[in-house]
């Protein structure tokens, strides 16, 4: 993401939003660009948190469904993860993100891929509740007049392994839980840094090609002038 926002070109005065910060760290990558003036904001107190740690001031709680700046405020809007939330209303919610873009600003959007890698218990426990196709985010982009400058899916190198523990779970016994657990957890040191190495190396070829296949889908587009 934070590669991406550097080849947007924009000016050295930019401001941009993170449209659902969470606890932050999108907004310390961000500013690690030294071109840019973040400003996020997150609907979770709990993620709010967090803010103060990291040394973020330009943050409150709200919703996307109705975010709290002016119309044409930001030269470019990030938004990962977001649009699946059950609380997000999907069509109010990119209303307001193109709202408060300036003409000919960015849009960043990154959200889940392939419905059928849906997992009913998971996706209830993180709040979320549907996944995305590429035709199905043209189609939410078409909603509005942008240009859509780039789609690509992320994660392509890991992808073989998250399609199989997706499609191997209706087969293994699991214990039935009242209250829905999630599919993350912390991982093996040694593990956990193979795969780390494999999507940065994966990071080096996006910016040469897009993906044909991974488990999120990233759009790049911009708001018509």
């Amino acid at each position: 993401m934070r590669e991406v926002v550097q080849n947007l070109g924009l000016p050295a005065d930019a401001e941009i939003l993170d449209a659902g910060c969470g606890t932050g760290q999108n907004l310390v990558s961000l500013s690690e660009t030294g071109a840019c003036e973040p400003y996020g904001f997150d609907i979770s107190p709990h993620a709010a948190s967090f803010w103060p740690k990291r040394n973020l001031c330009r943050t409150c709680v709200s919703s996307i469904n109705q975010i709290p700046f002016k119309d044409r405020s930001f030269d470019a809007v990030v938004s990962v993860d977001v649009l699946e939330c059950e609380a997000v209303d999907e069509l109010q919610a990119y209303s307001e993100i193109w709202r408060v873009m300036r003409p000919g600003g960015f849009l960043l959007l990154v959200v889940p891929a392939y419905q059928w890698l849906f997992s009913e218990e998971h996706h209830k426990a993180v709040g979320a509740t549907r996944r995305y196709s590429k035709q199905r985010v043209k189609e939410l982009l078409r909603q509005r007049p942008v240009k859509l400058i780039r789609m690509t899916h992320l994660f392509a190198s890991v992808f073989p392994l998250v399609a199989a523990y997706r499609l191997s779970q209706p087969f293994l016994k699991q214990e039935v839980s009242e209250t829905p657990k999630s599919e993350i957890k912390p991982l093996p040191k040694l593990l956990n840094e193979a795969l780390f190495n494999m999507v940065n190396a994966e990071r080096l070829l996006l910016r040469k090609f897009d993906l044909p296949f991974g488990s999120s889908i990233l759009a790049v587009a911009r708001k018509a002038d």
